[in-house]
């Protein structure tokens, strides 16, 4: 009987998804083929006129899925709020699956592996509970693989989740469910390093997106693809290509994906040799970057000037409402008192020249104030834009010269390339957060551990992270992020010899306004040895803080420091 009810529910359901009509169908073809502006405004339509919750769910996701891939992740999320708050009313376990697999992309796309993953472990309690649409459980499996490929660091799950959303997806005939399991089998193959298959897959899939118009969907075949050749060193059939690729980020107007393939075609040049060539897309590169900043630049300019002119207008309506006021004052007065009146319009006339002069004072100095204000904060971004090129700059000479050099110097190079990565990290947070004296911890220190993941693969370390979300201040948070940087460092050089399993666990958290960190690796290399690393000790000091080192079993650091945002 339990199976049966099961089954009745999926039934139910796959009726109701059926007749979500073309409406929703319409909508999810504009994003395939990157009409996201489009998109928007046809979603905001068919809300106004939608039938039922169900619809009107299916629409505010999808209006979440195109902010998102307008890299709008702040209006993303406002959609997806709105989502789930109806499909809380509506207690539907389908529409709540959905929407469970939807956010894990969603934070999986900003590297927030932690809760992507914890939308995933949500989305499998459902599973146990109640039969899914084989559409939706294709993309969970999907997503699954996604993240033990990204996160986890496991191919053999990878393959098992990404071939399970494959056999789902061609059952149904969900042509992104397939593109994106295909391209996850892919991803396998590359790890492996059997680069030859994997071109073979990324082949095939460039085609069907071509074929089936999936325009975001070719973006990503063309980055893995051109990525696989780079490894391979195919350096002349992988200009080709990311010059292709380049032409049609142009075309279907995906400014970042253009950003993205100058910056490969500036890495083919290099490898083959062609520095004058390497250096002019690195000059374009820069252009583009400042381009973007521009665009944004010029629309809060724009918002800013419209704001002064609905100011301007509503002190000229208050002039003449005031002139109003006193003219019926004045056509209201009998012959009696026609002589005073007249004084007293003559009062009131001169009373409204003094506004009218304070007024015009004020408005020229509010106006210089804005110019002033507005003077301030371009100088301000534009500080920051080249703040940011420049370090961007320094890390692509320091990995030129990386390239070029082996042995000692090889490592001391990635050393420094490291802590540059590190301070850029910082003042990407600090340039993106509204309030310039506070960091979250998670974040930061997330990117900068995203900085060490070649590395970790390289050296078959396995990385235990858990940082938990904590505010810092950013002056602590720049010596924090130099701190992690430095210990990785050391690990990676010196605590492993001959092991099999190589392990770092770093922990951070926050408890009682008291700060925990502790980090540690199993690094078999300093037992039982009494060490004091220089420039570890150098910035504890900055920090003004005591730690504690211990050997015993690996290498342990840690330290508790009391923390405070006021």
């Amino acid at each position: 009987m339990k199976y049966l009810l099961h089954g009745l529910t999926l039934l139910l359901f796959q009726v109701s998804f059926s007749q979500k009509d073309t409406i929703i169908d319409f909508g999810e073809k504009l994003i395939n083929e990157n009409r996201l502006t489009e998109a928007i405004s046809y979603y905001n339509k068919s809300l106004i006129q939608s039938k039922n919750d169900e619809q009107q769910i299916y629409l505010l996701l999808g209006l979440a899925e195109a902010y998102k891939l307008k890299l709008d992740y702040d209006e993303a999320s406002v959609y997806f709020l709105k989502s789930y708050d109806l499909i809380k009313q509506t207690k539907n376990p389908q529409l709540e699956f959905l929407y469970r697999v939807k956010m894990a992309e969603f934070f999986r796309k900003r590297t927030l592996f932690l809760d992507a993953n914890e939308q995933l472990i949500k989305a499998e309690k459902l599973l146990k509970l109640h039969p899914i649409d084989d559409t939706n459980l294709a993309n969970f499996y999907s997503r699954k693989a996604a993240l033990f490929t990204e996160y986890f660091f496991k191919v053999d799950s990878t393959f098992f989740y990404a071939n399970k959303a494959l056999e789902l997806s061609k059952k149904v005939g969900d042509k992104q469910g397939y593109f994106y399991a295909s391209l996850e089998i892919s991803g396998v193959y590359e790890e492996k390093k059997e680069y030859d298959k994997a071109v073979e897959f990324l082949e095939e899939l460039l085609d069907y997106a071509k074929e089936n118009r999936l325009i975001q969907e070719q973006a990503d075949a063309y980055i893995n693809y051109t990525r696989v050749l780079f490894k391979s060193n195919q350096f002349e059939k992988g200009l080709k290509e990311c010059e292709e690729a380049l032409d049609f980020a142009k075309i279907n107007d995906l400014f970042y994906g253009e950003i993205l393939f100058t910056d490969n075609i500036r890495n083919f040049y290099d490898k083959l040799g062609n520095i004058d060539k390497a250096y002019e897309y690195l000059e374009i590169r820069l252009k583009l970057t400042d381009k973007y900043y521009q665009i944004e630049h010029g629309k809060f300019l724009f918002e800013l000037e419209e704001k002064y002119k609905l100011t301007e207008k509503e002190n000229q309506i208050k002039i003449n409402n005031l002139k109003i006021v006193n003219q019926n004052k004045a056509l209201a007065s009998n012959k009696i008192k026609l002589y005073v009146s007249l004084v007293f319009i003559l009062i009131a006339t001169v009373l409204v020249f003094f506004i009218a002069h304070v007024l015009k004072r004020t408005k020229i100095n509010n106006r210089k104030l804005e110019l002033l204000s507005q003077e301030n904060e371009f100088l301000l971004s534009e500080a920051n834009h080249r703040i940011n090129n420049n370090l961007q700059l320094v890390i692509i000479l320091i990995a030129d010269q990386l390239k070029k050099s082996i042995g000692s110097e090889n490592f001391q190079l990635k050393n420094i390339l490291t802590k540059v990565e590190t301070i850029s990290t910082l003042h990407k947070h600090l340039y993106r957060n509204k309030d310039k004296k506070i960091i979250d911890a998670s974040k930061y220190l997330s990117d900068v551990k995203v900085s060490f993941f070649d590395t970790f693969n390289d050296n078959n370390i396995h990385i235990s992270f858990k940082v938990a979300p904590v505010d810092i201040p950013s002056d602590f948070a720049m010596y924090l992020g130099l701190l992690l940087t430095e210990l990785f460092i050391n690990s990676i050089k010196h605590a492993f010899v001959k092991q099999d399993f190589k392990e770092i666990t770093f922990d951070l958290y926050e408890k009682d306004n008291i700060l925990y960190f502790n980090y540690s690796d199993n690094g078999d290399a300093i037992l039982n040895a009494k060490i004091k690393p220089k420039l570890i000790d150098k910035l504890c000091r900055q920090l003004k803080i005591k730690y504690h080192i211990e050997t015993e079993n690996g290498f342990s650091f840690s330290f508790i420091k009391p923390i405070s945002n006021d």
